[in-house]
């Protein structure tokens, strides 16, 4: 029987995202002022990001030629909502990522903020736009929520035996550490398999202000991440 309740770290994002100073954004997508140039922004060094120009990396990090940089995480702001221990206490998670090929690259770095070097690299390709993450908490998730019920006479043929649907896009707004799997091109039994696995979420950022369209998430194997072994982890992009 899978696990019904799942303990996350939810993630908020601030209101304001921004893009590289060198791009120029078409009008329409700045008449609400929420989309504006990071160079008119304070962005604090080594502050939880998601997307855009710049990155705050360790000073002799190579940066990777042929990936985009999707986040980082300040552990000391997220570490103190991670009810299971598994992350550490203190230091730098770094995501880079290919989402069309699903591929990507995870590093951690124990070091203050203070010791990070900002690196800018504006693009208009994947994860040209960014915001950062205002606030993080514990929470939980229920796998149940991930059934709806039929919508019409034809889907309740489809039903399982307790008259539910696999809901494919639940789960898409939250983004997270932790939890449920979510990717809506995967069928349920392929999610209950990462469900029962080893692996957990080591990060999704879904379309709760994050994205617009679209959910990415990275797994890990956990005893990997109790390791500090980055080195396998799996990188996906799920949009319909």
């Amino acid at each position: 029987m899978e696990k019904e309740i799942f303990e996350i770290i939810e993630l908020l994002p601030a209101t304001k995202h921004y893009y590289g100073d060198s791009l120029k954004m078409p009008e329409i997508l700045l008449k609400d002022g929420l989309l504006v140039k990071v160079g008119t922004l304070d962005i604090p060094l080594g502050h939880s990001r998601y997307g855009g120009p710049i990155a705050d990396l360790p000073k002799d990090f190579e940066y990777p030629k042929d990936l985009r940089f999707a986040a980082q995480l300040d552990l000391k702001q997220i570490a103190p909502h991670d009810t299971s221990g598994l992350l550490p206490k203190t230091g730098h998670l770094f995501f880079f990522a290919d989402i069309i090929e699903d591929k990507g690259l995870v590093a951690y770095a124990d070091i203050e903020n203070s010791e990070l070097v900002r690196v800018v690299k504006d693009h208009d390709d994947n994860f040209f736009e960014g915001v950062l993450i205002k606030e993080a908490f514990a929470a939980t998730e229920k796998l149940s929520d991930r059934y709806r019920d039929p919508e019409d006479e034809y889907e309740e043929e489809d039903a399982n035996e307790d008259g539910l649907l696999w809901d494919f896009f639940e789960g898409s707004e939250t983004s997270k550490i932790f939890g449920i799997f979510t990717h809506c091109q995967a069928q349920e039994q392929q999610i209950l398999e990462v469900v029962n696995s080893n692996k957990v979420v080591l990060l999704q950022i879904g379309e709760n202000g994050f994205n617009d369209e679209g959910v990415f998430s990275v797994l890990i194997d956990k005893d990997d991440l109790k390791a500090l072994n980055f080195s396998n982890c799996e990188f996906h992009w799920g949009q319909s």
